[in-house]
Order: C-alpha cells, then sequence, then structure tokens
C-alpha cells in the first residue's frame, strides 16, 4: 500500500507538470510569434516514453496528445481525415509562448486545395520549447530537417494553422524515414538532427518489468493492460508506418495527382 501511495504521488505530480506544459502549449498558439528557433542551438533533448504512444482523449494520454486522432493508424482514416495531404520543406521557425510553430513551403498537393502549392503555411509540430537550449519530445515525432522534405497529413484549425492528425503518423520523409533508437528517455541533439522519428525500446523483459512493477504497486488488470497498449503501439510504429506509406505511394502511382 506504501508502495502504491508513492506511486499515486508520482503519477499526480507527474500529471501537474504536465498540465502547466499543456496550458503553455495552448496557450502559445494564441500568443504573437516572439522569436525565431534555431534547433542548432539546442543543447538537450527531452523524450516522454510513458505518453507517446497514446493519441487522442483516452484515459492514458496527456493533454498534448488529446489534440491528435487515435485512430488514423491506418492510411484510409487519416487520408480521410485530412484537410490537406502535401509535400512540404520548412522554410523557419518561431517560437509561440513554448510552442514551435514552423512555417513551410507547400511543393506538391495530394489531397486539399491544389491552389496552395507554391505558398507557405504554420504547421505546429508536437514538441515544447522548454527554453533557449531544451527541447521536450511528447510523441515520438522530430522535428522536420531542413534539408529534407516531407508528405504531412494535416487537419486546418479554425485559425488557418495546421496541425498533424496524428503526431505518430502523419510525416514521412520523401525519401526514407531515418528512425533513431531511444532507451530510458535519452537522446542526443545530434541524433534529433539527423533522425525523423523515435522508435523506443520495448522487449518482453521491458513488458514483464512494467507488468510486475505496477502489479506490486497495486494496479488492476485493466490499468496494466492499457499501459501495455500504449507501448506496444511503438513497439509496432516503424511496421504500421510503412504500411501507410506504402498505401499512399500506391494510391499516388495509380492516380498520379489526388484532389
Amino acid at each position: 500500500m506504501l508502495m502504491k501511495r508513492i506511486r499515486s504521488l508520482v503519477i499526480l505530480f507527474c500529471l501537474l507538470t504536465l498540465g502547466i506544459f499543456t496550458y503553455s502549449f495552448i496557450k502559445g498558439k494564441s500568443i504573437d510569434t516572439i522569436s525565431e528557433i534555431d534547433l542548432h542551438q539546442i543543447k538537450e533533448v527531452v523524450t516522454w516514453q510513458d505518453y507517446a504512444g497514446f493519441e487522442g482523449k483516452v484515459s492514458d494520454a496527456n493533454e498534448m496528445n488529446s489534440m491528435y486522432d487515435e485512430k488514423a493508424n491506418n492510411f484510409d482514416y487519416l487520408f480521410q481525415k485530412s484537410d490537406l495531404v502535401a509535400e512540404v520543406k520548412v522554410n523557419d521557425r518561431k517560437q509561440h509562448m513554448t510552442t514551435i510553430l514552423s512555417n513551410v513551403k507547400i511543393l506538391n498537393v495530394y489531397k486539399g486545395d491544389k491552389e496552395k502549392k507554391g505558398i507557405n503555411i504554420n504547421l505546429y509540430e508536437p514538441i515544447r520549447y522548454e527554453k533557449l537550449d531544451v527541447l521536450m519530445i511528447f510523441g515520438a515525432n522530430l522535428p522536420m530537417r531542413e534539408d529534407q522534405t516531407y508528405i504531412v497529413f494535416l487537419k486546418e484549425e479554425k485559425t488557418g494553422v495546421y496541425n498533424y492528425v496524428s503526431s505518430l503518423y502523419g510525416k514521412y520523409n520523401t525519401k526514407e524515414d531515418a528512425y533513431v533508437n531511444v532507451k530510458n528517455n535519452e537522446l542526443s541533439v545530434k541524433d534529433m538532427m539527423k533522425n525523423d522519428m523515435i522508435l523506443f525500446a520495448f522487449d518482453e523483459e521491458k513488458r514483464q518489468d512494467i507488468t510486475s512493477q505496477m502489479k506490486d504497486d497495486g494496479y488492476n488488470e485493466q490499468e496494466i493492460k492499457s499501459k501495455l497498449e500504449g507501448y506496444q503501439r511503438l513497439a509496432e510504429l516503424k511496421d504500421t508506418r510503412e504500411i501507410i506509406r506504402a498505401s499512399f505511394d500506391q494510391l499516388v502511382s495509380k492516380n498520379n495527382r489526388i484532389h
């Protein structure tokens, strides 16, 4: 019981911390740009594996991830829910409070208004700008690299700014996605700058450790199952993304352009 009480206090602290982060993220969207961001000046990257596998308004998702669609883990649904599917390239990034807003140029349009080709739009990336030299990654999605182009699945907000439909499945390098394996939430700035997505370590040993620890702390079977589902989604992330990419490539090849 003591361990469960301690665990509950730790979780409460984490939730309060995440609440503050989320408020800053959401509040930041309504505040004017105050500075430009140069990722080359970042000295530390923080990741959150415990929450990275959850999206949507589900019990285990933090508020940051609740803005994304938990059902968007297949191509048909992802494409249907997108207001804009396009090839883009980053121009620059700006800071809105602790939120990163990326300005990108649309190179091709595969769904949506084809007149947008050639124009610039603003896109929120699922990253919190902690302070001048620290980035916090809330999922598995790393910042778009400035020397690469990407296929993105976007939803448009009322303000005209865009968000990914899914932070896990809403962005693909047009050449090939570069993945970096992360253990214990440790990610170097160098690895962040040369990769597109995070692969969090999750094997049978980790599954057993999580299950054993949660049982010791007094969690019931449903709570344990829910937590493991989030980790399993991360374990299958690369395979799921490759299926979505293949479906997209097949549809584009068949139709040449989609509108």
